[in-house]
């Protein structure tokens, strides 16, 4: 079983802050060049973003709108 830890991140944005479980060897992975959603997987995509920019995915849809809407 992988041991998890709360991780807490502040949008740069609207400043929310989120709590992201992680394994911290899976951060290690990461900083260490791996792909973040190979070594993140267990992650959902706005977590994921939320971990490489600094952007929430509300934020980020609403910056970025999707063209299709």
């Amino acid at each position: 079983m992988k041991e998890l830890m709360k991780s807490t991140v502040r949008c740069i944005v609207c400043n929310d802050t989120f709590d992201i479980m992680v394994n911290p060897k899976d951060l290690n992975r990461w900083a260490e060049g791996e792909l973040i959603e190979d070594a993140l997987d267990y992650l959902t995509a706005d977590e994921r973003e939320l971990l490489l920019s600094g952007t929430c995915g509300s934020c980020w849809d609403t910056l970025f709108p999707d063209a299709e809407e």
